[in-house]
């Protein structure tokens, strides 16, 4: 999946949670392919311009650990997570 595609799909995530969504906050590893898909964020932003992108950015274990704990509780503080190979199953 390119980065275009990934990031296309973040827009219509938008749309999921509620048509006024001005942000998305969106938890992701600390990786390179991951801080390469940030630097997109103005293209993504310009191209919707009502749409904001908010990054949290964590190391592996943490990551897991707050997205675990967040569905877990359904605390909603993620709109978006990207998750690896070992956590797709």
């Amino acid at each position: 999946m390119t980065y275009t595609k990934l990031l296309a799909g973040l827009a219509g995530s938008a749309f999921a949670f509620s048509v006024s969504a001005t942000e998305l906050v969106i938890a992701t590893v600390n990786n390179g392919h991951m801080i390469e898909m940030q630097k997109l964020t103005p293209f993504f932003e310009k191209a919707n311009p009502d749409i904001k992108l908010k990054w949290v950015t964590l190391e592996e274990g943490t990551l897991r650990q707050r997205v675990t704990t967040d569905i877990a509780t359904k605390g909603g503080q993620f709109d978006v997570m990207t998750i690896g190979l070992y956590e797709a199953p």
